[in-house]
């Protein structure tokens, strides 16, 4: 996935997540009776929608950082000593 498709896509969930936010806070600013009753909870799952988003996406980062550190190193040779004809005493 290339940096620009992967930058669009975390934008596409993260509009998801503002948007359903936002619904949510206008559904307790409106007076949505249900929203008004779980005040917190509506908060709660709000700041997560969006949270859950950023977190992913710093994971996702880290990931894609390690894999790609990973593949530059350069393994060293490695040396398998021939086998003995002779047991070591």
């Amino acid at each position: 996935m290339t940096p620009r498709a992967w930058l669009k896509a975390r934008a596409v969930e993260l509009g998801a997540a503002m948007c359903t936010a936002g619904v949510l806070i206008a559904g307790l600013g409106i007076g949505v009776p249900f929203l008004r009753a779980r005040i917190p909870e509506t908060f709660l799952y709000a700041f997560c929608c969006v949270t859950a988003v950023l977190l992913r996406a710093v994971l996702d980062l880290g990931v894609r950082g390690v894999v790609v550190a990973a593949r530059r190193v350069t393994p060293g040779h490695i040396v398998i000593p021939a086998l003995s004809r002779y047991p070591a005493g």
